[in-house]
């Protein structure tokens, strides 16, 4: 009898045993599969960040090199005599520019003088300079701007610029954190209490904080500025379209020049003292591609001869 009890039990456990042994098994299978697939992965992800970083690497150097053809392009291949044919924006061709290099690289060089120079609105002892400001409303009017628009943000930058702590007429909270100091970067826009990015995005491609040979120089380059700036010397779209026009086919090289595009004698007498005929200030932009990993560097030059000078330089 107790035989018969004893089988019948080693009967009815022996299925419990076998399936916590099967559980028992998928439970380390499964953590040996989770525990191949991260370390699986992680040697995916080590190696694909090595292989960014290195390709990262070779960017930044094609990047650079783009850079270093630009100031070449600039500095040797075109004459110093010959600078006021600069065409104010130009795309240099690179080719083989790197062993191996796979990708795309493009090289873009902008005149910085074509464009308003924003630390003229402050002089350099700190105080406002009513010309230039006055010249900077008139281009805010011929981008769209009111004239209580142009006030106040021509009232909040030079706010951030001045060296007294006076809001402008009409403003309360302009010299809330300003920096009274003059503007190292555009960007410095999106810093100043009431300018908006869609205000900073419109303004962008007519502003600098670079000057014709000087920091607060108002001096704008006649020979590539576009029409807005050109108006803001007080010459009218007309008259702005005619010595776009005229360019195209003979760059200017002496104020006198501009009567030929049909400008008042008188005018011409005005603009004395505020336009140039060739620039000293470049923007190029350095753009290197491949396998989907880009990197941009954008920096400032300022030319005297042969000579050139870093003024800013960002890479992304």
């Amino acid at each position: 009898m107790k035989s018969a009890i004893r089988s019948l039990r080693s009967t009815l456990q022996s299925p419990s045993e076998d399936g916590f042994a099967l559980v028992l098994t998928l439970v380390v299978l499964v953590l040996i599969t989770a525990m191949v697939v991260e370390f699986s992965y992680g040697i995916y992800t080590t190696t694909s960040a090595l292989h960014n970083w290195e390709t990262s690497q070779k960017l930044s150097f094609v990047s650079r090199s783009g850079v270093t053809l630009a100031i070449k392009t600039i500095s040797t291949d075109i004459p110093q005599s010959e600078l006021y044919r600069f065409p104010g924006k130009m795309d240099i061709p690179v080719e083989n520019i790197l062993d191996g290099f796979t990708g795309t690289e493009t090289v873009s060089v902008e005149d910085e003088n074509a464009k308003f120079n924003l630390n003229s609105l402050v002089s350099q002892n700190g105080q406002v300079d009513t010309t230039s400001s006055d010249a900077f409303k008139s281009l805010l009017g011929n981008l769209g701007f009111d004239e209580n628009a142009a006030k106040e943000i021509t009232g909040r930058i030079v706010d951030w610029m001045d060296i007294d702590s006076i809001p402008s007429e009409g403003l309360s909270d302009s010299e809330q954190n300003a920096k009274n100091a003059h503007m190292d970067s555009v960007d410095e826009l999106l810093m100043i209490k009431g300018i908006d990015r869609k205000t900073y995005e419109k303004l962008l491609p007519y502003v600098t904080v670079y000057g014709y040979q000087g920091p607060y120089n108002a001096l704008i380059n006649i020979n590539t500025a576009s029409i807005p700036v050109i108006m803001s010397l007080g010459i009218s779209e007309m008259q702005a379209q005619e010595i776009l026009n005229y360019r195209k086919l003979t760059p200017f090289k002496t104020t006198g020049e501009l009567q030929s595009a049909g400008i008042n004698p008188s005018l011409i007498n005005s603009l004395q003292g505020k336009i140039v005929f060739s620039p000293t200030n470049f923007r190029i932009t350095s753009v290197a591609e491949e396998n989907k990993i880009k990197r941009v560097i954008e920096c400032v030059i300022t030319t005297s001869g042969l000579s050139q000078t870093v003024m800013s330089w960002r890479e992304m």
